[in-house]
C-alpha cells in the first residue's frame, strides 16, 4: 500500500523547505567564513517512512566548525530556520569520522539535497 496523498504532498512541501533553508544557510556561510560541504535530508523523511507530521531532519556539514561548540552552530542558523525543521551541523572531520555510532547511521540514510 502506498503513501497517502496528504502525505506525499506533505513531502514535497518538505523538500522544499529544506532547500530553501539550505540557500539561506548557504549565505549565512558566507557571512561567517564557512564553507557548506554538504546539505542531506536525515530521519524519516529520507528512509521513506515519515507521516504527513513529521519533521525535516537536515544535517549540514561545514568545514570551520571544528572548534565552535554546538550551540553557536545552532544559532548562526537560527534566523534560516523554519518551523518543523530539526538541524545538526557537523564539522567535515566529525561527519566523516567513524567513531560515532550516530554520525554513521545518519550518513548511512542521507540523501543529499545539493
Amino acid at each position: 500500500m502506498g503513501k497517502a496523498a496528504s502525505a506525499l504532498r506533505s513531502q514535497e512541501v518538505a523538500l522544499e523547505r529544506a532547500r530553501r533553508f539550505s540557500s539561506k544557510a548557504r549565505a549565512r556561510c558566507a557571512e561567517l567564513g564557512w564553507e557548506i560541504i554538504g546539505v542531506y535530508l536525515v530521519g524519516s523523511r529520507a528512509r521513506g517512512d515519515y507521516l504527513a507530521e513529521s519533521d525535516v531532519d537536515v544535517v549540514l556539514v561545514v568545514r570551520g566548525v571544528k572548534n565552535v561548540d554546538v550551540i553557536t552552530r545552532l544559532e548562526a542558523f537560527k534566523d534560516a530556520l523554519e518551523p518543523g525543521i530539526d538541524l545538526r551541523v557537523y564539522d567535515i572531520e566529525e561527519w566523516l569520522s567513524d567513531s560515532s555510532a550516530w554520525i554513521r547511521e545518519l550518513r548511512r540514510e542521507a540523501v543529499k539535497l545539493e
